[in-house]
């Protein structure tokens, strides 16, 4: 008996989570039912994305269409170094911010394990789809279990920040998921097609397609907080609890990002006229969210505002569209996740221990927590790119590891249609 192709497994990283949510809702509430499960899963799909990680070290890349329908027609789902390298990432922190949730009492909710499992789901089929429509359906799938665990686990100190943060999470959602599925449907409209495979070169070639394909990464832009467009973000995560802070800020954004470098290497093929435009507005959103936090009196708050300068630092290399601005940038959005899910979570044990998180109540907080005093210090110097921290390789172009130069290399995958 033959083995399955990897290839023909490629949805499962989507359906297992989602299956798996469903069947916790109707086994109704088993906390320890509920843990196992969610770790268990978020186990699986880390080990697949190492598996799939390995598979495409020479720069292979797997593919399948569902349904079998010719390609173009069928869901597409495909995978190489990046999107593996993002799969690892993500679950590797979804269950470190899961286990930072029941141990600061968040989860106590029987919703919270599937709201995260349908969560995860969206999140890695958007990061293996392969046409922009399906895109569109993974980002609203990542949305709706967001908004349920916003409200779950929002701040309760503060009551009209809580509804405040939610009500601009949620408008803000909306409007962008708005502005993403017209660009879409003027994308088909002009080509016919949503397939990525298909659309290769096609802004570069066609400025109609170039202008519908901008709303697109418009749309991404403002989920990934890119200035002018990036004040929400650190109103409406500061709002909610310190984990589905660092939840968010391992998954939403960066699968923004993700997209943005795909959808930009594949559609405009690198086009040179744009990078100006990238550029500027990538330096803008670095700058930016590096002085709004110098006028913030929360741990969270400051944080935040420096999750958006980095966006911008990991822009940058999407400016730059070299073969090593490309893999510098990837490094730094690796670097980005760990280092920020690190004081996010240091900075959420300071909140629930001391029920506060401003600066002017935190004195002398070293010599009463040297294990967080010690984390967040770690964290802070890798940020800062202090040597021998792994921030200090990111902040070097030219020391930008194999495995993001791996990643690069099919960076424009679509180019040839695997199916």
């Amino acid at each position: 008996m033959s083995a399955v192709p990897l290839g023909q497994l490629l949805p499962l990283f989507a359906a297992v989570p989602l299956l798996s949510a469903g069947l916790l809702v109707l086994a109704g509430e088993r906390p320890r039912l509920h843990r196992a499960v969610l770790f268990a899963v978020l186990g699986l799909v880390t080990t697949g994305g190492l598996a799939l990680g390995v598979h495409a070290l020479d720069g292979s890349v797997l593919a399948t269409s569902l349904g079998g329908w010719p390609g173009g027609i069928g869901i597409g789902f495909a995978a190489d170094m990046l999107s593996a390298l993002m799969l690892v990432l993500t679950s590797a922190l979804t269950i470190v911010g899961a286990a930072f949730a029941y141990g600061s009492r968040v989860a106590n909710s029987q919703f919270f394990a599937p709201l995260l499992l349908i969560l995860i789901g969206g999140v890695n089929g958007a990061l293996l789809t392969a046409d922009l429509f399906n895109l569109f359906v993974f980002i609203e799938v990542m949305l709706v279990p967001s908004y349920g665990l916003y409200v779950l686990s929002a701040n309760r100190r503060e009551p009209l920040r809580r509804v405040d943060g939610a009500r601009l999470y949620v408008t803000l959602n909306l409007l962008t998921s708005t502005i993403l599925l017209v660009g879409v449907g003027f994308v088909y409209g002009l080509t016919g097609s949503v397939n990525l495979a298909m659309l290769a070169g096609s802004a570069a070639a066609d400025p109609r397609i170039a202008i519908a394909a901008g709303m697109v990464l418009f749309a991404l832009s403002i989920k990934a907080s890119v200035a002018p467009l990036h004040g929400w973000l650190a109103w409406a995560y500061s709002s909610t609890s310190p984990a589905v802070t660092a939840l968010f800020a391992a998954l939403h954004t960066k699968v923004a990002v993700y997209g943005l470098y795909r959808i930009y290497s594949v559609m405009y093929d690198g086009d040179a006229r744009l990078l100006p435009l990238i550029l500027v507005l990538s330096l803008a959103t670095l700058v930016v969210g590096a002085l709004a936090s110098v006028g913030e009196h929360g741990v969270r708050a400051v944080l935040s505002w420096q999750m958006v300068s980095g966006i911008g630092g990991i822009l940058v290399g999407l400016g730059l569209s070299t073969r090593l601005g490309l893999a510098a940038g990837l490094f730094y959005l690796v670097h980005h996740m760990v280092a920020m899910g690190c004081l996010l979570m240091a900075a959420g044990a300071i909140e629930v221990r001391y029920g506060t998180g401003r600066l002017a109540d935190l004195q002398g907080l070293a010599r009463r927590e040297p294990l967080i005093a010690v984390a967040f210090f770690v964290g802070l110097l890798s940020w800062s790119a202090s040597r021998p921290s792994p921030g200090s390789w990111a902040s070097s172009c030219s020391s930008a590891p194999a495995w993001t130069q791996a990643a690069v290399s099919p960076l424009r995958w679509c180019w040839a249609p695997p199916w």
